[in-house]
């Protein structure tokens, strides 16, 4: 049950207080009280006390923010209703606000791997940790294999990405030219970008990636011969020629870049070895 303030005036001052500690939280970010936003499910608009639009670490992020003045201590009903109109509005942070505390089960129910929850008295709100690593984390544990997410996810990852020669039924990723200058970095590109499609859909059993380079070596004489390189190769041959776990890495960003893109240990020779059992080429 939620009761007022005393005043329109401390009204005023509480939300000045969340919202200079909200901007200090997410710079850049625009934050707007009494939004209105419709809801995925419920297609109805939903009432929001304060929203959160922009981007972290060149993510977009939606934000909501309850902020209500409770009678008493949040707890796990109040949580679970809160959760409800994330889904419903599709949003990756949730904050709600409180003046009087929460009980811990409402903590408990607040941890959920898919979305960042936090539940924070008003004057615990400056303390507030926002962590980008766990936001992306989030965004990609909540993609779906669809050819929706497919698609503007690439987007999102690649300005070259070729979405009108690419092909969500036959699971075709296309680059434009100049994604990938030399055969080498051909063979590289296609198994760093494999890589990281399986990692972001879980579901994704075979991709085909296809990318326009240059080849100059002995076979044409040292001059640049512009080729079309593809690399057709399932979820289990990436994941036993890179002896990684694409699932495990989906989990945590942190081990994503630790295990995979700092890793040191695949040599040249390694990526020709690839390239010679999964990528073709063909002259343009």
């Amino acid at each position: 049950m939620e009761k007022t303030l005393s005043s329109d005036k401390d009204w005023r001052n509480y939300e000045k207080q969340i919202f200079n500690n909200l901007g200090q939280k997410f710079p850049g970010c625009s934050i707007t009280f009494d939004d209105s936003i419709f809801g995925i499910f419920s297609k109805t608009d939903r009432q929001i006390d304060i929203s959160i639009r922009g981007e972290l670490a060149g993510n977009k992020i939606l934000g909501v923010v309850d902020c209500k003045y409770y009678s008493k201590k949040i707890d796990v009903k109040a949580v679970e209703s809160f959760l409800g109109m994330l889904e419903d509005l599709n949003a990756n942070i949730g904050i709600m606000i409180t003046n009087d505390g929460y009980s811990q089960a409402a903590i408990n129910r607040a941890s959920v791997k898919n979305l960042k929850l936090e539940i924070v008295k008003i004057e615990e709100l400056a303390l507030l940790e926002v962590d980008v690593d766990e936001i992306i984390n989030q965004k990609i544990l909540n993609l779906r294999l669809s050819k929706f997410e497919f698609f503007k996810r690439l987007k999102e990852n690649w300005s070259q990405f070729d979405e009108v020669n690419s092909s969500y039924a036959k699971r075709l990723i296309t680059f434009k030219e100049g994604f990938a200058n030399t055969e080498f970095y051909a063979f590289k590109n296609s198994i760093k970008e494999s890589a990281r499609i399986f990692r972001d859909f879980a579901e994704l059993s075979k991709v085909t990636i296809r990318i326009p380079a240059n080849k100059q070596d002995e076979s044409t004489n040292w001059r640049e011969e512009k080729r079309v390189y593809e690399c057709s190769v399932t979820r289990t041959e990436l994941e036993s020629f890179l002896q990684l776990d694409f699932w495990e890495l989906r989990q945590d960003i942190k081990k994503w870049r630790k295990e995979f893109l700092e890793n040191t240990t695949y040599t040249k020779q390694s990526v020709i070895d690839f390239a010679n059992k999964y990528i073709t080429s063909k002259k343009v």
